[in-house]
């Protein structure tokens, strides 16, 4: 999240470099939005910035503003980094699930490029 921000109506706006957070990352942390809030999503004409538009059913306060904020850096930070975790050990969980499936103890050498 680049930058977040909330409106006189009482909705959050979300501003999302789309560079740095993939829509796979985005998804995942507004899942957890999804019962308190109406998400709209919207992507700026040749700008990587998506907005995200937060509408509750009652306007929200500043102190909930507060800890929403706080909660969704941690969110983009946290799904982020399981994103480059997942990434760096992605060839590492397929030589193990490859011979964890073996059918026998002689490991063959496979082609995980695909």
């Amino acid at each position: 999240m680049t930058d977040i921000e909330l409106t006189s109506e009482g909705q959050v706006i979300l501003y999302v470099d789309t560079t740095i957070y993939n829509d796979a990352i985005i998804d995942k942390v507004l899942y957890w939005y999804v019962d308190k809030f109406l998400i709209k999503r919207q992507n700026e004409s040749n700008s990587p910035i998506q907005t995200i538009i937060l509408s509750a059913s009652s306007p929200i306060s500043q102190q909930e503003f507060a800890d929403l904020s706080k909660k969704l850096s941690t969110d983009f930070i946290d799904y982020k980094n399981r994103f480059l975790i997942a990434e760096e050990t992605r060839d590492l969980r397929n030589i193990l699930y490859a011979k964890a499936f073996a059918n026998s103890d002689n490991f063959m050498e496979l082609d995980f490029e695909n």
